[in-house]
């Protein structure tokens, strides 16, 4: 995709459109390497599913080579069909920066700039600088990304100084800020809106924005909890939005409803600790077709009665969910290799 740096603004308004969703890794079943074929087969899902754009999810416990292989692996299955993004919030600058230039060289079209958990600012002009360092550093897209898990709550109580927001925005490549608390929302479209997008990922907020503050694109996140590819609901719902159909839109967020409650229950008890239930997420994307699997220890965990849960919520709003937790915990990819033959019983019929 070729695309000069200096138009990509205006690339944005019209390509960064629609529902942004999260790739995972996924392992062999000695969790010692990536399973590539788990991870192609995510991005031929999030293809089916309508998405526009799938985010590579980095800080899943991966090494820094196995971090750009990954992306390197999404970014050879996409091939033009699907823009893929990656997110740099590895624990070094340095980390961040070769991850950075190796997903430009292997075809990524754009990044989620966040910043290390070391890194601990003095001023709001340190933060400025290191985020133009990035941006400088790259010809790709650059979606900014003011977590409020990161150390500059000292510069302002929203989490991000503000005060540089504007020169931020006026950097040639950044194209987005992705933000997910509503005022903060608000204050930066009116800001810098008319410079750069801004998106928020929370599903139950978008007729708010699409309707009030012109947002056309939502993501990055794990949005096959309200959808398969057969019944694409969200990205359906959110196209109804931007397409100015309301009322049809809002029959679909209200068919959502089950999903939509069950999944905030599960999600937003971990979200602001600042983590994320990864064993979970892959869940949701098994349930509709993704390849599911683990990512390795140290992780939060998925339970059987949340498993259920979700199920629930799926039959709720039409669809099958799979139901072969087996395959779920080896990853479809794995599991279709393996001999599923039954062992013969050594015991005769009266148990010895």
């Amino acid at each position: 995709m070729n695309r000069k740096k200096s138009e990509l603004k205006e690339w944005a308004k019209e390509h960064l459109k629609g529902v942004e969703n999260t790739l995972f890794p996924s392992f062999t079943k000695d969790m010692k390497n990536l399973d590539e074929d788990g991870i192609r087969l995510d991005v031929r899902q999030s293809i089916k599913h309508g998405f526009f754009s799938a985010m590579c999810a980095t800080e899943t416990g991966l090494s820094l080579s196995e971090t750009k292989r990954f992306v390197e692996i999404a970014a050879d299955e996409a091939k033009g069909k699907i823009l893929v993004s990656v997110s740099l919030i590895l624990d070094s600058f340095e980390d961040n920066m070769e991850l950075m230039e190796h997903a430009e060289k292997s075809g990524v079209n754009g990044i989620l700039l966040g910043y290390p958990p070391s890194f601990y600012p003095h001023s709001a002009a340190e933060v400025y600088e290191q985020t133009k360092r990035f941006c400088d550093a790259t010809n790709m897209h650059v979606i900014i990304y003011p977590s409020p898990h990161f150390h500059f709550s000292k510069f302002h109580p929203s989490g991000f100084p503000l005060e540089i927001l504007e020169k931020v925005a006026d950097l040639e490549n950044v194209v987005a800020i992705k933000v997910g608390e509503l005022g903060l929302f608000a204050q930066c479209h009116a800001l810098v809106g008319d410079k750069i997008l801004v998106g928020c990922p929370v599903e139950r907020y978008a007729p708010l924005l699409t309707a009030g503050f012109k947002m056309q694109w939502m993501g990055a996140g794990c949005y096959e909890v309200f959808q398969s590819p057969e019944k694409p609901f969200l990205t359906q719902y959110f196209k109804l939005l931007l397409d100015g159909k309301f009322n049809e839109a809002m029959e679909i967020y209200w068919k959502l409803t089950p999903a939509r409650v069950i999944f905030e229950e599960q999600f937003n008890k971990t979200v602001m600790s600042g983590t994320y239930n990864f064993h979970q997420q892959k869940y949701y994307q098994w349930c509709v077709g993704g390849n599911g699997g683990l990512t390795r220890q140290p992780a939060m965990k998925v339970h059987d009665f949340e498993m259920q849960a979700t199920n629930m919520a799926f039959n709720m709003i039409g669809i099958v969910p799979r139901q072969n937790t087996e395959e779920f915990y080896m990853g479809r990819s794995i599991y279709s290799k393996m001999d599923h033959t039954p062992v013969a019983s050594s015991m005769n019929s009266n148990g010895i």
